[in-house]
């Protein structure tokens, strides 16, 4: 079982790490270690923070080793699939995941989410930039980890502006240039829905893009050879029009190309 840690010890962990630093940095803090300064959670096992650089992902390392915090080279399967690009771990068994830009191959540090962040620390030659509770809901949406769904469930009692939300969401799909990471989303809301009997404004749209990605999937499934429209129709419970329409999208995403005769499948990936 590991340890949890309140706002007061946060604090003082990025106070110090304030202290040390030569060079200004600037850190967004996200998650948990955000939710416990806005009275939204007591504690948390860990401090997420994103960094804009890799210079400063570097810098952070180098003190965090100096305040004597190890890298977790081996971290569970829950916290490997989080992507962190470090881990690093106290005495105290306080962790600290750093991402650079990105976290999870999901979620980027878009423009959207740097102007709705707030600075809440500035201690020495460390800014502190409080992530906003629309942005948090959605990281907890992709990270996936034990507590993310209580979370969600917390954060629904701000009064949630969904459809910040669901622009972000938008954007990130912009950004990454896919729709899968979206299925995720819609995991966590199916969770949240069984677990404490809620929905969002978020799961309708959500919902229409899992089905799309869904449908683009099993076309790119059943394509592990080249095949003709109409082969592909009688393998897969499609009318012709909505075949079409799949293979149009997956053809803009170029994951297939050919014509009606032959269909080829480009990626495995969408």
């Amino acid at each position: 079982m590991r340890a949890r840690f309140d706002s007061s010890y946060i604090r003082s962990e990025l106070e110090r790490i304030g202290e040390q630093l030569d060079d200004p940095l600037t850190v967004f803090l996200i998650g948990g270690g955000a939710m416990a300064f806005q009275d939204l959670k007591t504690t948390t096992k860990d401090i997420d923070l994103i960094v804009a650089s890799g210079d400063d992902l570097g810098q952070l390392q180098a003190v965090l080793l100096e305040l004597g915090y190890d890298i977790v080279r081996e971290p569970d399967e829950e916290y490997e699939a989080l992507g962190a690009q470090r881990i690093l771990e106290n005495d105290d068994g306080c962790r600290i995941d750093i991402f650079h830009q990105q976290v999870i191959d999901k979620l980027v540090l878009s423009d959207g989410i740097r102007k709705r962040s707030e600075r809440y620390l500035n201690p020495s030659n460390l800014v502190v930039e409080l992530v906003s509770p629309e942005d948090i809901f959605l990281f907890k949406a992709v990270a996936g980890r034990v507590d993310d769904i209580e979370d969600m469930f917390s954060l629904l009692q701000t009064d949630l502006d969904f459809d910040v939300v669901e622009a972000e969401l938008a954007a990130q799909i912009d950004l990454l240039d896919q729709e899968l990471f979206v299925t995720y989303v819609n995991e966590a809301l199916a969770d949240l829905t069984e677990q404490h009997n809620v929905r969002t404004p978020l799961h309708e749209p959500v919902a229409e893009i899992t089905e799309r990605v869904y449908e683009e999937l099993e076309v790119l499934h059943a394509l592990d050879e080249p095949k003709s429209m109409p082969a592909l129709q009688q393998e897969l419970d499609y009318t012709t029009v909505e075949l079409q329409d799949i293979v149009s999208r997956l053809e803009e995403k170029d994951a297939v190309k050919g014509t009606a005769d032959r269909i080829e499948r480009l990626s495995t990936t969408i």
